[in-house]
């Protein structure tokens, strides 16, 4: 609690943290290997900013549940780095930006979204919308104890589109913004789901990779 309290007062004053990690870039594009990984593969694109090693672990850690959320500055730096130097430039009126939807009651025990925060930055870089195109209907186990098969049924309408996108995503670029893509379950979950309302492609975008 005293740890969660100091975290706290680091969020409201803005303490700087940038000095506190260092993180090994590696900048890949790993579309085919996951599309090697999965069956009915639906991400049209993957890309992995940084190595999984422990300094990103324990920051991840400390950002997403040490009441600090004020760390996202430091995180969203990398995808915007990413995006800026290996990507193409796409015309901004036809993407939207989004992150990854917390069960409610996750939601509340964390007190915030963090890939929302990330996402928000990152649209606000390179000027495209930013969106809250998704909510999750259920509560899921952690994907990474579960075998292959019990992870799809796991997901199984986990993920909805949200009332006022339903079938209206007008053929639109969608990047998702996410920190760790370790089953590739869930963001083909997601992806499917925004194909099924007519995105035109799926671009995610992830911090690290924990396989």
């Amino acid at each position: 609690m005293i740890k969660k309290i100091i975290n706290l007062f680091e969020t409201i004053f803005f303490i700087d943290n940038k000095n506190l990690y260092n993180f090994k870039e590696i900048y890949l594009d790993k579309t085919s290997h996951y599309g090697r990984e999965l069956i009915n593969f639906q991400l049209d694109k993957v890309f992995i900013s940084l190595d999984y090693e422990k300094n990103i672990k324990n920051f991840l850690k400390k950002y997403k549940f040490s009441y600090n959320k004020s760390l996202y500055k430091k995180i969203s730096f990398y995808y915007k780095e990413f995006w800026a130097e290996f990507t193409k430039d796409l015309y901004r009126e036809n993407v939207i930006v989004c992150g990854v939807p917390l069960y409610f009651a996750n939601y509340i025990k964390r007190w915030f979204n963090q890939t929302y925060l990330l996402a928000k930055d990152f649209a606000k870089e390179f000027d495209f919308e930013f969106e809250v195109l998704l909510y999750k209907s259920k509560y899921t186990k952690t994907q990474s104890r579960l075998s292959k098969k019990e992870r799809l049924k796991n997901l199984e309408n986990a993920f909805k589109i949200r009332k006022k996108y339903k079938n209206n995503l007008n053929w639109k670029t969608i990047i998702l913004i996410d920190d760790i893509i370790s089953t590739w379950t869930t963001a083909n979950e997601i992806t499917k789901v925004l194909k099924q309302n007519w995105a035109r492609e799926v671009i995610w975008l992830f911090l690290a990779t924990g396989s």
